[in-house]
């Protein structure tokens, strides 16, 4: 994952003109913006229900 955070850094940084001492806050938002794309993969658990015996 971190060679990906790197890449994605680095795009997005070239895309912005190559600012200088900029580094870590394109670090963080390629960070972000990979988290919030693999969190929108996880599915949310599914909620069990109690079966409820019935009286003989």
């Amino acid at each position: 994952m971190e060679d990906q955070v790197k890449r994605r850094a680095y795009e997005m940084w070239e895309a912005d003109g190559s600012p200088s001492g900029q580094g870590q806050q394109y670090w963080f938002k390629a960070l972000a913006e990979i988290a919030t794309a693999g969190a929108a993969t996880i599915k949310p658990a599914r909620k069990r229900v109690a079966k409820v015996k019935k009286a003989a």
